[in-house]
């Protein structure tokens, strides 16, 4: 606590305290989570710097006022209370002025929230609502606790061989983005698809009505925001209200998780490594640079890797013959499937090959990539990763399991040290770990210098990044 104050009173304190709150876009309940958690706030910004935007210069203005009131209010102690408890009044409440201002941020935050910001993003949203029912092309809704991004990405690929397909940008996928990416759109559009992001309980259902999908794709369900959820079910729940409003309607279930493979019924279309029930895949061909199957009359050539993506392309090759593509059409959007960036995208460094899946992490997603290092040849095996977050009362357990799948699997692990590096490295030694095992304390400078931790031959799979809001 101590090492926590004077780290306070460092001069860069006030441009810590914003840069947080942008690395957790200005959500309030997760910025006081990081208040509580951080333990000196001189080692915070590892991966970035506060952006100076309008919204930052606002908050630093807002919070510069404070502090002149407040040391307005430290003069009038002083004089009132007369010579010697005057000035010990004074310097008590100066002392207690840095631990008051990571508080003072949020009411500024909450006031423009509720009186400006909310009102227009309502309104934005009512607008929108009205845009996308009227709107004629076919809609598809994607969610899931992973592969969401991705799952995307394949479908709006593999459509656009022969229709006009428009697709939620990056990982945009709450309300309000829906609302702007709607706004966006041109109106001639056949087919639209949209991302449905879950934070909370009820997200799904509402955005569900919001974007009026005709079909769906669950794409997995794990432990990602356990601790918004509280458990398991309430995440199943949340998510499967997709197919509480499809009403039978299309809906496509990732069969490679288990939870999705249990939940499959008539009304559902099973997808997985092994394809589809109208589309059998064979003759898989795996490399570090692109996978080969054969999917029915179909041969891909793709260039995302792994296993874990052919389930996907299936789905998205049997929705587009069920929408009427031709097989040249379908054969179009095959051909331009690319890794997408931060996911299994993999590139050349000094003769090594590095797969860069720094995107999004979770235990599936550690999985499929240890699986790929499995099948891949290599002169010596790397795993890099932090771990992963938001994993609740799972969180040691989850850890234990990467240390087990680690250990017989790769050559060296390097770890970015944080809160959960030891359930790690407990686990690595428990399983009998005979490899290399290196910490890294500053991630930033680990990242600019790989090549120089890497040699021709090398394999090197890099999964996860927390940001700094995390410790």
């Amino acid at each position: 606590m101590i090492r926590k104050y004077f780290s306070m009173l460092t001069m860069n304190y006030e441009r810590t305290l914003l840069y947080m709150l942008q690395q957790v876009e200005y959500d309030i309940p997760q910025y006081i989570k990081w208040l509580h958690r951080v333990k000196d706030f001189r080692t915070v910004a590892k991966r970035g710097q506060m952006v100076p935007t309008p919204k930052a210069h606002a908050l630093f203005l807002a919070l510069a006022l404070f502090v002149l009131v407040y040391a307005g209010l430290a003069v009038y102690l002083a004089i009132s209370a007369g010579l010697v408890m005057g000035y010990l009044l004074a310097i008590l409440v100066i002392l207690i002025l840095p631990v008051l201002a990571p508080y003072v941020l949020v009411v500024p935050l909450v006031v423009g929230r509720y009186v400006v910001q909310k009102p227009l993003e309502l309104n934005t949203i009512s607008m929108a609502k009205k845009y996308v029912k009227g709107h004629a092309g076919f809609k598809i809704a994607i969610a899931g606790s992973y592969g969401k991004t991705t799952a995307k990405e394949v479908l709006r690929t593999v459509l656009s061989g022969g229709r006009k397909v428009a697709a939620t940008p990056g990982n945009i996928n709450q309300p309000l983005g829906l609302a702007k990416f709607v706004m966006s759109l041109k109106g001639d559009e056949d087919v639209v698809i949209f991302e449905l992001g879950e934070c909370r309980p009820g997200d799904i259902a509402e955005m569900c009505e919001f974007v009026q999908p005709e079909a769906g794709f669950i794409t997995g369900i794990n432990e990602a925001h356990l601790e918004s959820f509280g458990s398991l079910e309430n995440i199943i729940g949340d998510i499967f209200s997709l197919r509480d409003f499809l009403e039978g309607r299309p809906l496509y279930l990732n069969g490679d998780n288990d939870i999705l493979r249990r939940e499959d019924e008539k009304s559902t279309t099973l997808y997985s490594r092994d394809g589809t029930e109208n589309n059998i895949v064979s003759g898989v061909k795996i490399g570090p640079f692109d996978t080969v199957f054969s999917l029915g009359r179909f041969k891909v050539h793709s260039g995302l890797l792994g296993w874990h993506n052919i389930g996907i392309i299936s789905a998205a090759v049997e929705l587009a013959g069920q929408m009427g593509l031709t097989d040249e059409e379908i054969r179009a959007g095959l051909r331009d499937l690319r890794p997408f960036e931060h996911r299994m995208q993999p590139y050349e460094l000094n003769g090594a090959v590095i797969i860069d899946d720094t995107y999004n992490g979770n235990l599936d997603g550690v999985k499929v990539g240890l699986e790929l290092m499995g099948q891949l040849k290599a002169n010596r095996k790397l795993y890099v990763t932090p771990g992963l977050v938001e994993q609740g009362d799972k969180t040691e357990a989850n850890h234990q399991e990467i240390g087990r799948l680690l250990a017989r699997q790769v050559d060296e692990v390097v770890l970015i040290r944080n809160s959960v590096t030891g359930f790690i490295t407990d686990s690595l030694v428990k399983h009998g770990f005979t490899g290399k095992l290196t910490i890294i304390d500053d991630p930033l400078n680990f990242y600019e210098n790989l090549d120089k931790f890497v040699a021709a031959g090398d394999l090197v799979l890099m999964q996860n990044d927390w940001t700094d809001n995390y410790s």
